[in-house]
């Protein structure tokens, strides 16, 4: 069921900004996109997962979101870190 623009638009703004983010992906450090995803799953899971009845699918659903958060800051650990662009000659 299609969720009407006006009723809820705090998830059109989250939308609109991962739209956003997806044409900016290129230009972010590998790094800081991982660290960045890992925080969001994290708070967006707790959000979502606050408002479940079932304790246990709610157990579940945390253990699964913890999962992929530590696997996201692992693959950003692996990493070498960003060049350090240093500035440039003053003009």
């Amino acid at each position: 069921m299609e969720t009407p623009k006006a009723e809820y638009p705090e998830l059109d703004q989250l939308a609109d900004a991962i739209t956003a983010l997806a044409g900016a992906r290129h230009r972010i450090p590998l790094t800081q996109l991982l660290r960045e995803t890992a925080l969001n799953v994290l708070i967006l899971s707790r959000i979502a997962t606050n408002r479940l009845p079932d304790k246990l699918r709610k157990d579940d659903v945390e253990a699964a979101a913890d999962h992929l958060v530590t696997q996201l800051r692992h693959a950003a650990w692996e990493l070498p870190p960003p060049p350090i662009q240093l500035p440039g000659p003053p003009q």
